[in-house]
């Protein structure tokens, strides 16, 4: 087995000028609670391999994810392309512990904050879309709100009872970052 480089966040983030940031993960959680890395190229895992050798070479490629799982083996794919990468060590949940700065599109509407809560909750929970959609709604009606209509106090008993679903299973390491995230986002909106 091979050792993956990986590099502390503080670390990282000293040396960004010099490495070329790869985050890995989906676009919704490109632009999701955990935000990304200023500057980063968005290449999600399965398209890796398909676009590893178009890659700048000349730098040292920094592989990005949401705990360092997936870019631990986005570092092996670089690697049988030729490409030098390092993981960020903890991925961006680490990142957004040490209060590092993100970069992430604010939601514009409470619709569009409904969407990426949906989003979020379908990938911690392991869910498929339609699933986490109807836990969602499910949340909002007992608030008196709905799917096609939430109102911010629907949506804040929706992210309290998501987050008590997500903590029955096994609790999220990045869950009290993205529900403070959420809740900030509802407060604007």
């Amino acid at each position: 087995m091979t050792t993956i480089p990986e590099i502390p966040v503080h670390e990282a983030r000293e040396h960004l000028g010099a490495l070329c940031v790869v985050d890995v993960r989906e676009p919704h959680e490109f632009c999701g609670p955990l935000g990304h890395i200023q500057g980063a190229t968005l290449v999600p895992l399965g398209t890796l391999d398909r676009v590893a050798d178009s890659l700048p070479k000349e730098r040292v490629l920094l592989a990005v994810c949401r705990s360092g799982k997936r870019s631990a083996r986005a570092c092996e794919i670089l690697a049988a392309h030729g490409q030098r990468a390092i993981n960020l060590a903890g991925g961006m949940i680490a990142w957004s512990r040490a209060g590092l700065p993100v970069e992430r599109r604010e939601p514009e509407s409470l619709a569009a904050l409904r969407d990426a809560i949906a989003a979020w909750f379908a990938q911690l929970s392991g869910s498929d879309p339609a699933s986490a959609r109807a836990e969602i709604e499910i949340a909002l009606d007992s608030a008196g709100s709905s799917w096609d209509a939430p109102s911010g106090a629907g949506l804040d008993h929706a992210l309290d009872a998501l987050a008590a679903a997500l903590s029955r299973d096994a609790r999220p390491p990045d869950l009290d970052l993205s529900l403070e995230y959420f809740r900030k986002a509802l407060a604007v909106l």
